[in-house]
């Protein structure tokens, strides 16, 4: 079984798959409202397993990822917990979102190439703390949860695909586990919505924002790629223009094909990526 744990694919698909499906049911049994943590949470265990629980103050960029994420991931449970919501829980996700990047990005701020990174980062973190998700299927919950977590997993997926085209192994198993995280809380919410977003699914998202700055900042990978997959962020507003069903099977049928629409961009941002190299695949 030690051996299975070793294996990079089983700890950035399998591992954190089952994480997740674990941690969002028994989150959903403590407190409804916090299914959603389970994302982050379960990326956070992974993270730990696989990478080691980083040292504090962190010297590394990964590091301040981890501690970072565990900061965002506090911050959504509490909000969550006390059922917070509008814009000054949103003013305060950005700064989390906004600080954590700064403080990733401070040591690399060496070019005007950085900077305009930054920026573009900056502007995503924005989007992700105050956009609205669409609401679908007529539900009085709040959030549809379907098309953010599509779009956490679209992003997850353009990072870690394009981690791994630029041999970037670690940022790539990180990015690849949060999507898997964001994949047990989709198969959760499937064929049924059964769990809210929240502010804990929002912060999730801006770990993979967070992921993407490392990813840009401290690697030579072929990061403009990524904004390829930005589309995948209008995942809410797609979802006004697919069918909605009103049976079982056609709501479980509308939210396949608001996942699948979100995926899209990130798959083409990876195939850029590739196209980039040369055709080359990663050694890792």
């Amino acid at each position: 079984m030690s051996e299975l744990l070793q294996d990079p694919f089983v700890q950035s698909s399998a591992l954190p798959l089952a994480v997740s499906l674990i941690l969002v049911g028994a989150l959903h049994l403590l407190r409804r409202p916090l299914a959603a943590a389970g994302i982050a949470a379960g990326f956070l265990v992974v993270f730990a397993m696989v990478v080691g629980l980083p040292a504090l103050p962190p010297p590394s960029s990964m590091g301040k990822l981890f501690w970072s994420s565990a900061a965002g991931l506090l911050l959504g449970v509490v909000a969550d917990a006390a059922g917070v919501r509008g814009r000054a829980v949103s003013a305060v996700l950005a700064v989390w979102l906004a600080g954590s990047l700064l403080w990733i990005a401070l040591p690399a701020l060496d070019s005007m190439a950085a900077a305009v990174s930054l920026a573009i980062l900056l502007a995503v973190a924005a989007w992700v703390a105050f956009a609205r998700t669409s609401q679908t299927h007529g539900s009085m919950r709040g959030e549809s949860p379907t098309a953010p977590a599509a779009s956490l997993l679209a992003l997850a997926l353009a990072v870690g695909g394009t981690a791994l085209i630029g041999s970037s192994a670690s940022i790539a198993q990180m990015a690849l586990a949060l999507a898997a995280s964001a994949g047990g809380f989709l198969l959760w919410n499937w064929p049924v919505e059964r769990h809210g977003w929240g502010l804990s699914g929002r912060v999730a998202t801006g770990i993979a924002v967070l992921l993407a700055g490392v990813l840009t900042l401290f690697t030579q990978a072929q990061t403009a790629v990524l904004l390829l997959a930005l589309p995948a962020l209008l995942a809410g507003h797609v979802s006004r223009f697919v069918p909605q069903g009103h049976s079982a099977v056609g709501r479980a049928a509308s939210s396949a094909a608001v996942t699948v629409v979100a995926v899209l961009p990130a798959l083409a941002a990876i195939g850029a990526a590739y196209a980039l190299t040369g055709g080359e695949a990663s050694p890792y």
